[in-house]
């Protein structure tokens, strides 16, 4: 039997956003990835992802993936709120914020590592997508996937203040950013509001509705 035509619709834009999620992700992270494949010289323990967005091998896919992440990214935060059966000031936020999240994470790629904009996108990145995930734990605290959402955020701090404080035995950031590049792709593939692994997130949550 057919589904009716509004429950269609709705199947069909969530199908969408999950689509700008994917991109999102596979954009960014494929091409950080790709970029590390192409230069031999990338170091984890004294390099910056960044490095990679300035030097010639690198570059261009380093940053393309950025930018084209990020754009896909401001679509998905979009479209996760405009597909919430809820529109309160909590779900307008966090949706606010991942749009954020998103647009630094392309200013990154846009804004190479010599440029004075770079660290302000960067920083605004992870600080932007550590806010999102915290405000998205809380609204769907009562879920597996949002308790899992809201124990990022502990772990992200904790992160970058162990390296702060110098506790790492590294120089570069490669390592620390590497957790809130994580924590994005899980959010969105798996324990976010709309993941694009659906069926995944329904069996965490005990197959209860997400009014996300």
């Amino acid at each position: 039997m057919a589904a009716p035509p509004t429950e269609r619709a709705e199947r069909d834009a969530s199908d969408l956003v999950r689509a700008l999620g994917a991109a999102a992700t596979l954009f960014a992270l494929g091409g950080v990835a790709a970029a590390i494949l192409l230069d031999p010289t990338f170091s984890w323990t004294a390099d910056a992802l960044s490095d990679l967005g300035v030097r010639p091998r690198s570059a261009p896919v380093f940053n393309w993936g950025l930018m084209l992440g990020g754009a896909a990214g401001v679509g998905y935060a979009v479209g996760v709120w405009a597909t919430s059966a809820r529109r309160g000031v909590g779900v307008a936020g966090r949706a606010a914020l991942l749009a954020l999240a998103m647009v630094a994470m392309a200013g990154v790629g846009r804004f190479d590592l010599t440029e004075p904009l770079h660290a302000p996108a960067a920083i605004g990145f992870y600080a932007l997508l550590t806010a999102t995930l915290a405000v998205d734990g809380a609204l769907r605290r009562g879920t597996t996937t949002g308790a899992l959402a809201l124990a990022f955020v502990p772990v992200h701090v904790a992160v970058w203040a162990t390296f702060l404080a110098g506790w790492w035995p590294v120089t570069g950031l490669a390592l620390p950013e590497l957790p809130g590049a994580i924590a994005l792709a899980a959010w969105v593939w798996f324990v976010g509001p709309l993941p694009v692994a659906g069926r995944v997130s329904a069996r965490l949550d005990g197959d209860r509705t997400d009014e996300h």
